[in-house]
């Protein structure tokens, strides 16, 4: 016999122990003749016999005792072999959604600012898909509607789904009185995302219930604008919540009618994408 396989060993390993072929069938769950044959295989490559009978059933031979040895720490490396191992953040290529790493896990972007490869934080998702594709990045987190670009093989997790919501100075909001839905917004000043937003491209589709409408690719700038004019803005909902916490200045209202902003992970590798994700959960969980 040429080859030397995992089972065998491991059946020398159960007879060895047990000191019988009848009991190492029944805790193997096969027949005894074929602990046997396996067994004669293994004596058959090894080049000598492993087992002798005794009164007290069978033991290892010298031959048998020094292949234990070997067995024993060539089974712990195949087992080992099994196990994942723990992700190398130094060779990982991370890129993110601006307002993603932002607001929903900032702990984890800061906790590996430090370990990442390389660390892409973009405004426009299609960047990052685009970056993904080309192989440059190993796990993006952006929105989920941006599935349909990214070519090859992939797998994905959704991390959060989030209510869109709408975002103003706090009288200009006050002053509408209730809003429960887009249609409440009618005759108000918007200011979006460029038309590469999932969002705003639904918005757009309704620009008649508007005055006028303003498209700034910059939140910082956007920001600065609402707290100084009428102008809205539509955000998503952990964004707009953590905006409102540091902001007093500014309100906000869910709008329940509008799309879901699905977050996504996506990654080429199971492994790599499991790990990165129970860690975004985690904080998020924490959070």
């Amino acid at each position: 016999m040429d080859n030397l396989n995992i089972d065998l060993i491991r059946t020398f390993l159960i007879v060895s122990r047990l000191r019988s072929f009848s009991r190492a069938s029944n805790y193997l769950y096969i027949d005894q003749s074929t602990v046997s044959k396996k067994i004669r295989q293994l004596e058959e490559w090894y080049g000598a016999p492993l087992f002798v009978r005794t009164a007290r059933g069978v033991e290892p031979t010298i031959a048998g005792r020094n292949f234990a040895q070997h067995a024993n720490q060539l089974l712990a490396d195949f087992t080992a072999l099994r196990q994942p191992a723990p992700l190398d953040w130094s060779g990982l290529r991370v890129g993110a959604f601006d307002n993603i790493s932002a607001y929903l896990f900032p702990d984890f972007f800061a906790r590996h600012l430090a370990d990442l490869n390389q660390l892409k934080i973009e405004n426009e998702g299609v960047k990052l898909v685009d970056l993904f594709n080309a192989g440059d990045l190993d796990l993006v987190i952006i929105n989920g509607s941006l599935s349909t670009a990214i070519s090859g093989e992939y797998v994905k997790r959704c991390l959060k789904k989030e209510t869109m919501c709408v975002l103003s100075r706090r009288p200009a909001l006050t002053a509408m009185g209730t809003v429960t839905q887009l249609a409440d917004l009618r005759g108000q000043d918007l200011l979006l995302a460029p038309d590469y937003c999932p969002v705003t491209q639904e918005i757009l589709r309704q620009r008649e219930l508007f005055r006028h409408i303003r498209q700034v690719d910059y939140t910082a700038t956007m920001l600065q604008l609402i707290l100084q004019t009428d102008y809205l803005t539509i955000l998503p909902a952990g964004m707009v919540a953590h905006l409102m916490l540091t902001t007093p200045e500014l309100a906000g209202a869910s709008l329940p009618d509008l799309p879901r902003r699905a977050v996504t992970a996506f990654a080429r590798e199971q492994a790599v994408l499991d790990k990165v994700v129970a860690e975004l959960l985690g904080d998020a969980k924490e959070a």
